[in-house]
C-alpha cells in the first residue's frame, strides 16, 4: 500500500511535466505545418514552379519545403546517439532543461529567417537540440518505474502528440486567424518558443535528477523504496556512468537493437508524411486554411492509452500487441484511399486513425526499456530506436507528392502499407527470439538447481533465493551494471 502510495506521488510529480515538455517538442516541430497554409511557403521561398515540357503547364513544386521539414531530422538524428550516451555522464534534469531552453530561443529564432537556406540551417540545430528530449525521459522512466509500469508512463508523456495536435490546432487557428502586420506564421513561432523556454525553468525546478537526488520531493524512507523499486528491474546502473566499449560491442552484435531501429524507422515513415502534409491533405478534402487547423485534431492518446492498458493486463503480449496497434493506421490509409471523398466525413474519420501511428511507437519504447540492460547499451539501445525514428521521418515526406491528389496520393499509401508491414513482421520476429532465450535460460537454471543442493526454481524465472540474498544480488547487478546478456536472473518481456 505505501509502495501503491508512492508510485502515485511519482506520477503526480513527474508525468504532467514530462507529458508538456513532449508536447511542446511535438509542437515546435509541428508548426511547420501549420505555418506552411499561413504564408510561410510564399514568404521563404519554399515552393517553385516549372513548366512541364510535354503538357507546357506549370507545375508547383513542394520539394523545398519537403527538404526543410525533413531537415529537423538530419540534425536529429547526428545528435541523438551522442546525447543518449552523454545524459548518463551528467546530471540528467539539469541537461535536459538546458536543453529545452535552447531548442526554444532556436524556435524563437525562426522569425529571423529570410530564406529557404535560412530555414533549412534553422531546422537543422533545433533538431540537434530537441534530440536530447526523447532518449532522456527514456532514461527517466526507466529509473523511477518497474518494467510492468513503464508501457503505461511511456504512454502517458508520449500521448502528448495527440494531445498537442488539439492544442496547437486551437492556438494555430487563433493566431492564424488575428489580424495585425506581423506575420501569422511568424506569431505562431513566437508563441512556441517563448512557451517552450518558460517550461525549461519548470523542469529545472521540479524534476531531480534520479530517485538518489529527490529531497526535495520524497523523504529517506520513500527514497529508499525507491532506489529498492530501480535495482528490481535489473537494468544496471541508472547513476552517473562511463561509456562501456563492452557494452557498445555487445549492443552491435545484438539482433533486438537491430530489430527495434527497423520498426522505429517503418512506424515513423508514417509520421514524416502525416506531420508535414497532414494540413495539406485535409484542406484537399475542401476546407479552408482555417477550418483545416481547427478541425485537424486527432484521438492518438486514445489509441495510446487504450493499447498501454491492455499491456499492463497481457502479461508478454507487447510483441502481439505492436503488430495489432498498426491495424487502426492501414484501416486509416485504406478508407482516404477506397473512400469518395465527395463525402469529406469519411476521409476525414480516416485521417483521424492514421495519426494513431504513436501507439505502436509507445509499445516499441516498452520493449526496448524491458529488454535491455546496462547503462551504455540502454543508451545505445535508445539511440538505435530514435535513428530510426529520424530515418523514418526523413523518408516520409518524399512519399507525398502534391500532384498525386488525383489518385488520391497513391504513392503515399503504398509506401505506409510496405513500412508497416515491415513492422509487423520484425515484431513477431523479436517475439521468436526473445522467447527462445528465455527458454534456453530457464532451461539452464533447471539444470543448475538440479546439481545444486536445495536449489528450486522461483516463479520459472531463476534459482530461489532468499530476501537478503535477493537484494545483494540486485546491488552486484547494479554495482557492476550488467547487461542483459551478463545477467543470468534476466528475462526478456515478449
Amino acid at each position: 500500500m505505501a509502495e501503491r502510495r508512492l508510485v502515485r506521488k511519482v506520477d503526480m510529480l513527474l508525468m504532467p511535466v514530462l507529458l508538456c515538455s513532449a508536447g511542446l517538442q511535438y509542437y515546435d516541430k509541428a508548426v511547420l505545418g501549420s505555418a506552411a497554409i499561413f504564408g510561410i511557403i510564399k514568404d521563404l521561398g519554399l515552393s517553385t514552379t516549372h513548366i512541364d515540357p510535354e503538357t507546357g503547364k506549370a507545375v508547383v513544386s513542394t520539394l523545398r519545403y519537403s527538404t526543410a521539414s525533413s531537415a529537423f531530422y538530419w540534425g536529429y538524428i547526428v545528435a541523438v546517439l551522442p546525447f543518449a550516451l552523454l545524459l548518463q555522464r551528467f546530471p540528467l534534469a539539469k541537461t535536459l532543461s538546458a536543453c529545452i531552453f535552447l531548442w526554444g530561443v532556436t524556435a524563437l529564432l525562426t522569425i529571423v529567417c529570410t530564406s529557404y537556406e535560412g530555414l533549412v540551417v534553422q531546422r537543422i540545430f533545433l533538431g540537434v537540440l530537441e534530440s536530447s528530449i526523447s532518449p532522456g525521459f527514456v532514461l527517466i522512466t526507466s529509473q523511477w518505474y518497474k518494467k510492468s509500469e513503464q508501457a503505461a508512463r511511456l504512454g502517458i508523456w508520449y500521448s502528448a502528440t495527440g494531445i498537442f495536435s488539439a492544442f496547437s490546432g486551437i492556438v494555430n487557428y487563433g493566431l492564424g486567424s488575428a489580424s495585425g502586420s506581423f506575420a501569422p506564421w511568424k506569431r505562431m513561432y513566437c508563441f512556441a518558443g517563448g512557451l517552450t523556454i518558460l517550461f525549461s525553468l519548470i523542469v529545472l525546478v521540479v524534476v531531480p535528477d534520479s530517485p538518489r537526488t529527490s529531497q526535495r520531493w520524497f523523504n529517506d524512507d520513500e527514497r529508499q523504496i525507491l532506489i529498492r523499486r530501480s535495482r528490481e528491474n535489473m537494468s544496471g546502473r541508472v547513476e552517473l556512468g562511463g561509456f562501456k566499449w563492452r557494452q557498445a560491442k555487445e549492443a552491435a552484435l545484438d539482433v533486438k537493437i537491430w530489430l527495434f531501429m527497423i520498426m522505429g524507422a517503418g512506424i515513423y515513415v508514417c509520421n514524416g508524411a502525416v506531420t508535414a502534409f497532414a494540413s495539406q491533405i485535409v484542406k484537399s478534402f475542401g476546407y479552408s486554411s482555417l477550418t483545416t487547423i481547427a478541425i485537424s485534431m486527432c484521438f492518438t492518446a486514445v489509441f495510446i492509452y487504450f493499447f498501454t492498458w491492455l499491456s499492463s493486463k497481457w502479461k508478454n503480449g507487447l510483441t502481439i500487441l505492436l503488430p495489432i496497434s498498426c491495424l487502426p493506421v492501414i484501416v486509416g490509409a485504406t478508407i482516404i484511399y477506397c473512400a469518395s471523398w465527395e463525402r469529406r466525413g469519411v476521409p476525414l474519420f480516416g485521417s483521424f486513425l492514421l495519426a494513431t501511428f504513436g501507439s505502436p511507437y509507445v509499445l516499441l519504447l516498452a520493449l526496448s526499456t524491458s529488454n535491455v540492460s546496462g547503462s551504455t547499451k540502454k543508451s545505445i539501445s535508445a539511440g538505435a530506436i530514435f535513428v530510426g525514428y529520424c530515418v523514418g521521418n526523413i523518408i516520409g515526406p518524399y512519399t507525398v507528392f502534391i500532384d498525386e491528389r488525383a489518385v488520391k496520393y497513391r504513392s503515399t499509401w503504398i509506401a505506409l502499407y510496405a513500412a508497416l508491414g515491415g513492422v509487423c513482421l520484425c515484431s513477431l520476429a523479436l517475439r521468436f527470439v526473445l522467447a527462445r532465450e528465455n527458454a534456453r535460460r530457464d532451461a539452464r537454471d533447471a539444470a543448475s538447481a538440479d546439481v545444486t543442493p536445495g536449489g528450486e526454481k522461483h516463479d520459472g524465472d531463476s534459482v530461489a533465493l532468499s530476501a537478503e540474498e535477493r537484494d545483494k544480488e540486485y546491488e552486484r547487478v547494479e554495482r557492476e551494471d550488467l547487461t542483459d546478456m551478463e545477467n543470468r536472473a534476466f528475462r526478456y518481456t515478449l
